[in-house]
């Protein structure tokens, strides 16, 4: 992918699509360091599922995008999702819940997330530097 580009697809809010949002992911980010690869894969699955478990839409938005040295993955969904918090409140959960680590997890790979929620939507940007 090259530098400044943005790649953008809409995909069905169905976790499913969660494959299709990572094999997109490490197609476009072929040339970066494979642990970053991964990472931004991870992230993207986190956060699409999320959008998935949380939104109330029947599409997803996801945006890739490479600036310099860093990569910014981003998740769009329709619905305010009250239950996702400020990304200071992220925490991955106890081994024994059987939901509730994704988003702690995204906070701990990522070098910076943003949340906002603008005009109905839930808007979450995960960022990492290589």
């Amino acid at each position: 992918m090259a530098d400044g580009r943005v790649m953008r697809c809409e995909l069905d809010a169905d976790l499913a699509e969660v494959g299709v949002a990572r094999r997109l992911v490490r197609r476009n980010l072929a040339d970066v360091p494979d642990a970053l690869n991964a990472d931004a894969q991870l992230i993207v699955s986190e956060l699409i599922t999320n959008a998935v478990e949380h939104g109330r839409g029947d599409r997803v938005v996801v945006a890739l995008r490479r600036v310099h040295d860093a990569v910014a993955l981003t998740v769009e969904s329709i619905g305010p999702a009250p239950n996702v918090q400020g990304v200071g409140d992220w925490k991955v959960a106890p081994a024994d819940h059987i939901t509730g680590r994704g988003l702690g997890i995204v906070r701990s790979i990522a070098d910076r997330v943003e949340v906002s929620r603008p005009n109905g939507r839930l808007v979450i940007t995960a960022s990492l530097a290589f």
